[in-house]
């Protein structure tokens, strides 16, 4: 069977595949009993299928599913059309901080404070780059799992560009340096197709896959669409894009070019 495509977002589509994976290690009482079951919080669906299934049978289901298919992983940020065809080239790279130094010089040279401010940019972006002094970036490029959310909740990245970017600004000019960069290039959200082995490494950035089974959890990922396809079960009507899911991917390298799906211009609601 070919690899199938899995955004998360879309319910409609990736959960007629996983019925047929999960639907077997599952007995109709206990569909019966979810489905009857009342439930306050989106977790108490999964809590339940667990408590009346093998656990680690519907876990281990879900990670093969996840690892013959490939995911679907966005990335969202503003960026100038020279940027676009570059990604487009040579993929979305991963941060090396001092490469940010001429474009945050053009964002902030129009500011009227430039002169006395443009002598810190560069230690600046090193304290934030290889520094680590907001977290560690340098290195990493990132994705997350679901395009309702990146569009809908945590919005800034399209709103300002990449994270990164955002906090050397404000350190350097507050929530001025922000409005600069909203002003520069155009919203974009990159779609990315991942192979599924590789988007569940990334998923786990600290820690590893395995790790986090031993200490009883549920995997990143795998708990995102065991979470969603419990309450569907609920509610024939469930929508996972309805949800504010921040998973995040962390790749160390590249994200290359050949697993780009699209790039498309977003347009925010106006507050």
């Amino acid at each position: 069977m070919l690899p199938q495509l899995l955004d998360f977002d879309n319910i409609d589509v990736w959960a007629i595949n996983l019925d047929k994976i999960l639907y077997p290690l599952i007995t109709d009482s206990t569909i019966k009993k979810i489905r009857e079951s009342k439930f306050k919080y989106i977790e108490d669906s999964q809590d339940l299928l667990f408590k009346l299934t093998n656990r680690d049978q519907i876990i281990n289901a879900v990670i093969e599913w996840i690892c013959s298919n490939k995911i679907v992983g966005y990335h969202g940020t503003r960026i100038t059309k020279v940027e676009i065809d570059s990604i487009r080239k040579n993929g979305l790279l991963s941060l090396n901080a001092i490469d940010r130094v001429s474009r945050l010089t053009r964002v902030l040279s129009s500011h009227p404070e430039w002169d006395d401010i443009k002598n810190k940019l560069n230690d600046t972006i090193q304290s934030h780059g290889k520094g680590n002094y907001s977290g560690r970036r340098e290195g990493q490029a990132h994705l997350t799992l679901s395009k309702s959310s990146l569009t809908n909740w945590f919005n800034h990245y399209i709103s300002y560009g990449s994270e990164f970017d955002q906090r050397v600004v404000v350190e350097l000019l507050g929530e001025e340096g922000k409005d600069l960069l909203a002003k520069d290039g155009i919203s974009k959200v990159i779609k990315f197709s991942i192979p599924g082995n590789l988007a569940l490494k990334a998923a786990h950035p600290i820690g590893s896959l395995e790790q986090k089974i031993q200490n009883g959890e549920v995997p990143n990922l795998v708990n995102q669409f065991i979470k969603a396809w419990s309450c569907r079960i609920v509610n024939s009507n469930f929508q996972s894009s309805d949800l504010c899911i921040d998973c995040g991917m962390v790749f160390l390298d590249t994200i290359p070019p050949e697993w780009i799906v699209e790039i498309k211009t977003i347009t925010l609601p106006s507050t």
